[in-house]
């Protein structure tokens, strides 16, 4: 595992997946995001596919508009957003219609999130195998 330190956050690179935790205050734009994508390609290629965990544990705000950016971003196999206060489960509901049908997905602990996490890279994984079969 590799800890990354951003101005607006910290992230944990493990084999497959991210799991991310935004900074209190911060306000996660397009630049931001970009900043963080430029991390991930750095670290894992552009092939490679991968999860992002985002832990919730502090007071800032998020673009919903990322999500069409992170939406391109063909290893992104899927994002799982742990949040377990009220208030900040209304502006999921709304992210995930930015994102990949069904593959933004909000979970109240992050093992629940980490479960649904490594399924997805799974059926990622096995879904690119087949189609280079088919090709």
């Amino acid at each position: 595992m590799k800890t990354v330190d951003l101005d607006f956050g910290r992230f944990e690179f493990y084999p497959d997946l991210v799991i991310g935790t935004i900074n209190e205050g911060v306000h996660f734009d397009k630049k931001l995001n970009e900043t963080l994508r430029n991390n991930i390609v750095y670290h894992y290629g552009v092939h490679h596919p991968i999860g992002y965990i985002s832990v919730r544990e502090n007071n800032y705000s998020v673009d919903p508009m990322i999500h069409l950016e992170n939406k391109k971003f063909d290893n992104l196999c899927s994002v799982a957003i742990v949040e377990n206060r009220i208030y900040g489960m209304s502006s999921i509901a709304l992210e995930a219609k930015f994102f990949k049908p069904g593959k933004l997905k909000s979970f109240i602990t992050p093992e629940e999130a980490l479960i649904w996490t490594n399924k997805q890279i799974e059926n990622s994984i096995r879904n690119k195998e087949l189609k280079y079969q088919l090709v």
